[in-house]
């Protein structure tokens, strides 16, 4: 029975580790690859996400200011959807 090495810590010391990619094409593939796919999550998320939330708010705000003119009182907290 040959002697196993049971700390995981022991194995990974021991475990071949690749070459850090060069510079300039590690860069390059990056740019390449990944910069144009972060632009598109960006623009989908601004106009999925963070236009719908701000026309909602819009929506809040013009229609308490309309309640007001028409009123001329304020709504109570608990009456917006934001309570």
């Amino acid at each position: 029975m040959g002697c196993k090495r049971m700390d995981l810590l022991e194995q990974l010391a021991e475990a071949r580790v690749p070459p850090v990619p060069q510079s300039k094409r590690f860069n390059d593939g990056v740019r390449r690859k990944l910069h144009p796919r972060l632009l598109a999550l960006h623009i989908v998320e601004f106009a999925f996400g963070a236009t719908g939330w701000a026309a909602m708010h819009l929506c809040v705000a013009l229609c308490a200011s309309l309640h007001f003119t028409v009123t001329g009182k304020w709504l109570e907290k608990s009456d917006t959807s934001q309570g």
